[in-house]
């Protein structure tokens, strides 16, 4: 990874090696604040039943949508350096 990070002719693209790293950084993340929430929402179970009930249902949906978010995001990221790739594929052939 070095090697690329000293490569002035880009032809080496780290991108796609740090995107895993980001994504798994990412689950990791969204997973801590997902279990900050169910504590929360046990929290709120001693004050107002239905806030904490709520809270827990709502938990494992936010913890989806997060992650999809980010998946698509780092997707497109990827694919427009794929599609960069792919043209310099096509340019080289000519």
């Amino acid at each position: 990874m070095i090697g690329a990070l000293l490569d002035t002719n880009f032809d080496f693209m780290i991108t796609s090696v740090l995107i895993k790293k980001v994504y798994r950084l990412a689950i990791v993340l969204i997973t801590l604040f997902a279990f900050l929430l169910v504590w929360t929402g046990v929290g709120f179970m001693t004050w107002n039943a239905w806030l904490g009930i709520g809270t827990l249902i709502a938990t494992p949906i936010i913890w989806l949508l997060q992650l999809v978010t980010v998946r698509i995001g780092l997707e497109f990221l990827i694919n427009q350096f794929k599609i960069t790739e792919y043209m310099r594929v096509i340019k080289d052939k000519r």
